[in-house]
Parts: structure tokens; sequence; C-alpha cells
């Protein structure tokens, strides 16, 4: 039996690699960061959060909760505290004047505006005070937005800004904040504050999925979110 020569060998095992690899590679496009599987807009893309109850799947941003504060003590600094508990009577039974108790990624949470030392009553886990929160004194009634999120990396917010400052809390993976002011990355374990009428946008950076908390503390008497229009990233975090 006659053996073909090792080039033509060489020759037809490129050929069929390419006519049989390459339709597979254009049978399967790369994912967009700011859509679902089906092609729709996650929420906190370019369409807002949604409420946490709609939930349907483990990626977007989601609404927790929304409430009003009232009016915030002046002259001393606050800070967000975020507190895990092993169920949602643990985190109830120990709730301060400014707390909001949360389940999402897989804990029970106990979410407060406090001074910079408040700790709960009846222990939990403390995971992290992040802060001062820059408050207006010209203020009369705060209100507290609190979202959850998940994203892929490569996801992008549109444009907007908050009449207030707003924190985040980092659980997993990095992210990067553009203001007309500069960027500033974050990553797994890290708080970030910036203050509020900021024009801003958030991208997910890295490469594992970004899980984080966001605070917007903001005048009760204004809507939480504007987009703007006026104000282009210049692509400090990438694009």
């Amino acid at each position: 039996m006659r053996r073909l020569p090792l080039g033509l060998i060489a020759a037809l095992f490129v050929l069929v690699t390419v006519l049989v690899i390459a339709p597979l590679s254009r049978s399967q496009p790369r994912l967009d960061p700011n859509t679902d599987s089906a092609g729709n807009p996650l929420p906190g893309s370019s369409i807002p959060c949604a409420p946490i109850a709609e939930r349907r799947q483990e990626l977007g941003c989601y609404v927790l909760a929304h409430p009003v504060l009232g009016a915030l003590p002046q002259g001393s600094p606050l800070a967000w505290h975020l507190d895990a508990f092993v169920n949602r009577a643990a985190a109830e039974a120990a709730r301060g004047q400014h707390s909001t108790v949360a389940e999402v990624f897989d804990r029970v949470w106990l979410l407060t505006i406090a001074a910079p030392d408040w700790r709960p009553m009846g222990g939990g886990e403390h995971v992290a005070t992040v802060g001062p929160l820059p408050l207006d004194p010209a203020v009369a009634q705060y209100a507290a937005f609190y979202v959850a999120s998940t994203f892929r990396p490569g996801f992008a917010s549109f444009a907007h800004a908050h009449p207030g400052p707003e924190a985040w809390f980092i659980l997993t993976g990095e992210q990067c904040l553009e203001t007309p002011e500069g960027r500033i990355p974050g990553r797994a374990g890290d708080g970030m504050v910036v203050r509020g009428d900021l024009p801003m946008i958030v991208r997910s950076t890295g490469s594992e999925i970004r899980r984080n908390f966001a605070l917007v503390l903001h005048d009760a008497a204004q809507p939480v979110t504007t987009r703007l229009d006026h104000w282009k990233p210049a692509g400090l975090c990438g694009s």
C-alpha cells in the first residue's frame, strides 16, 4: 500500500481543520456583555436597574430597596456599613436607625448608614465599611438607593449622574469608574465613593464576573438618576 507524503498529510490536516472549526467559530459569536442570551438589554445597561422581585437571571442590576431616611446628622462623618447574618430574623434584630435588610448573593445583608465606628448589636459578620459619605447641608431629606449588580467583563453603563454621593463595594471581579475628573479602578474587596452631580460611566473590567453593591445617598426630592447626553467619556476605562 502506497503511503502519502508527509507534506500532503499535513496539508490535508490543515484543510480539514479550516473547514470544520471555522464554521463553528462563526456560529458562536462573542456574547455582548450588555445583553442576555436572547439579545435583550440587561437591567442597568441601556435600561434602568429592575426591582429585585423581577429578577429572573443572575446578570443585571437590581434594586434592593429605596427607603427615605429623612434628615441626616451634619457636622460628623457618616459611612455605609455592610454586615452579613445567618438569617433574616437575626438581621432584623440588629437593625440600626438607618438600616435596610436585603437578601442577595446567597446571603442576608444588613445595610446601614451610620457613624464610621458603628457596629450592629447581636453579632453578624462585618464585611465592609465604605466612606466617608460627603453630604450636602442644604438637603432636607435623604433617600438611600441600594442596588446589587452582576455583570460580565466588558459591560458599560450609560452616562449618568446622581444628586448625591454614590458608593460601591465590590465582592468579585473588577470595575472602573470614569468621570470628567479621571478614572477610579477597583477590585474585589474595595470600597469606592464619589461626590454627587458627577458625570460617570461604570465598566466591568478584568476577566471575572463582577458582583457588587452600590448605594446612592441622594436628595429625596430629586430623581435618583439622570441620563446625560452633554458628556461623553474619553475611554479611560477601555471601550
